[in-house]
């Protein structure tokens, strides 16, 4: 019973795609390297952590007697 089926058209595949060059790998990865480097440079020490905050005040409502923040407090 093929003519109650409607015909289906295929769509050829589409094309391959070009091989990267080495270059374009080199590239990327000097990249990938100085977007890791200014990442590295931007923490410093205590005053980039979240306990710190973005400005580097501790929080002023410390929730004992102890002289460091902690996340409870």
């Amino acid at each position: 019973m093929s003519f109650l089926k409607p015909k289906v058209y295929v769509p050829p595949p589409p094309p391959v795609p070009e091989e990267p060059d080495k270059a374009d790998y080199d590239k990327a990865a000097a990249m990938a390297g100085e977007a890791e480097t200014q990442e590295r440079k931007k923490r410093r020490g205590r005053g980039s952590t979240i306990v710190a905050g973005q400005l580097g005040e501790t929080s002023t409502s410390m929730g004992g007697t102890g002289g460091t923040p902690t996340l409870l407090g």
